[in-house]
């Protein structure tokens, strides 16, 4: 029996049909279903700028929620949104087919699959990946035709990529590796290989990653949950994942839908947690930040339920990864800072972003969490939401938490994170909103200047910030020296 491997120029998206009746965040459709409804603001905005829409805030969304507005419809009562629209029925959204991309980042074909295939294709994706030999299930013969039509390689393996070593592997946006043994990969967000970007600039799949000892997961935002990028590593890959105890607009149940992929040793996780991987320790702390609202907000039961990491390998060194955090009704990234410094020890290293997402409420009409905005009190229309740490707010959390490096992450980084508007360009042509996502120098400039005197700038004396790029790798040493490397495909090019 032949052996198969798939391309890694292809790319395998979820197909879900949704059937709520107003949306659901694993679909998307509620993020479409609000901006369609909005319509009119968007027009606005079309006929006057944003500011003038945001100066018209009050009025604007006055319209759309009122009782017969277009998002009033969504409510019980003012305040209170239908259940249905909370808590979309997760019976109703269901996977039923996979959208298929080639090397050149366009869709070139969405297969249909039978449910009997949805809740194995872990299996079959992972041993596409692996090498496994096509099985000759009559169940997977349209998959395995599509696959072998547009992306499958007969026999011959493709070339693995070998990353560079060190203790920590930055993948881009918010996936790493820790660890030389015993690894952890946390947020796996992956793109295919691609004539587009040189051959020594290039893309790490699933391939060139294993083996990894467990994966594990900050939120449900599709830039850290995607499970594109998960079924690469298999049914048995053990993955673990912020528990939800009932899925809503702002947090997807991770758990049930891994497992209904077919993934077999998915592990919802809480704060407080540990979890053991040999040489690796993974403490799982909570996160905050990244809600709708800064403060108050509707409906406080439900949030963007989430958790951050604090790792150790097998060298003793240890690492925070704060992703998104921020600050909101529930607590601050800096006030967990200090707990984590007092009860685990100053990290050696700290990983956060630095977007700040400073914007007005009707902003989010605009943006990838349009659903945002049902959270947000009417007396916050017109006040700023800086959901997330900025620049100096991410040295703040580094200097309590007396991290020694600081490393800026979770805003694209590569040209296959900009393609998708994922943070800024970097390659010298500038980027489109420097101030939603500013490059990751600017925190370098941060820690550079926290302060300052007559005598001139002051400099954070605790931390030093250093910019990665993806591909690269970090190996610490005694003393506070380190050293980035390369892999021979990963050299930045700009």
């Amino acid at each position: 029996m032949r052996k198969r491997h798939y391309h890694p120029g292809a790319r395998f998206d979820l197909i879900y049909a949704d059937e709520t009746p107003f949306g659901s965040a694993v679909s998307g459709r509620c993020d479409r279903e609000i901006r369609q409804r909005a319509s009119r603001v968007a027009e606005h905005r079309r006929d006057h700028g944003m500011a003038a829409t945001v100066r018209g805030s009050r009025e604007l969304l006055g319209a759309l929620f009122d009782a017969d507005g277009a998002l009033g419809a969504l409510y019980e009562k003012p305040g209170v949104l239908r259940e249905a629209c909370l808590y979309p029925d997760p019976k109703r959204v269901r996977p039923v087919g996979l959208s298929v991309s080639g090397p050149d980042g366009r869709v070139v074909e969405q297969v249909q699959l039978d449910p009997g295939v949805m809740g194995d294709l872990a299996g079959w994706i992972g041993g596409f990946v692996a090498g496994e030999p096509a099985p000759r299930t009559p169940k997977v013969a349209d998959l395995y035709a599509a696959l072998d039509r547009l992306t499958l390689v007969d026999e011959a393996p493709p070339e693995r990529l070998a990353p560079a070593d060190g203790d920590l592997l930055f993948i881009g946006h918010a996936a790493a590796r820790v660890g030389r043994r015993d690894a952890a990969l946390i947020d796996p967000f992956l793109f295919p290989r691609s004539e587009r970007y040189p051959s020594t600039y290039q893309p790490l799949t699933p391939v060139d990653l294993m083996p990894v000892a467990a994966i594990f997961i900050t939120h449900s935002h599709p830039d850290h949950y995607d499970p594109a990028s998960l079924l690469g590593f298999g049914a048995d890959a053990p993955i673990h994942v912020p528990a939800v105890a009932r899925e809503s607009l702002l947090a997807i149940d991770m758990a049930a839908r891994l497992r209904e992929l077919g993934f077999r040793a998915v592990k919802p996780i809480s704060p407080g947690d540990r979890v053991e991987l040999g040489a690796t320790r993974v403490d799982v702390l909570p996160f905050y930040g990244e809600q709708p609202t800064v403060g108050p907000r509707l409906h406080p039961e439900a949030r963007n339920q989430g958790a951050t990491y604090l790792m150790r390998d097998g060298g003793g060194h240890t690492f925070y990864f704060a992703v998104d955090s921020g600050r909101d009704a529930d607590g601050d990234v800096r006030d967990l800072a200090l707990d984590l410094r007092q009860r685990h020890g100053a990290p050696d290293v700290l990983l956060g972003g630095h977007r700040g997402f400073g914007l007005y409420p009707i902003h989010y009409l605009f943006s990838s969490v349009s659903r945002y905005l049902l959270f947000v009190p009417p007396a916050l229309w017109a006040a700023r939401q800086a959901i997330m740490n900025d620049a100096h707010e991410l040295i703040d959390t580094a200097e309590i938490a007396g991290a020694r490096l600081t490393i800026p992450y979770a805003a694209g980084g590569a040209p296959w994170h900009w393609e998708m508007g994922l943070g800024p360009r970097l390659d010298g042509h500038g980027h489109d909103n420097p101030f939603v996502d500013p490059p990751p120098e600017g925190v370098v400039a941060a820690a550079r200047q926290r302060s300052a005197s007559p005598e001139g700038p002051i400099a954070s004396s605790t931390t030093s910030a250093i910019v990665l790029r993806p591909g690269e790798a970090l190996s610490l040493a005694a003393g506070g020296d380190y050293a980035i490397s390369a892999g021979a495909s990963q050299k930045w090019p700009f």
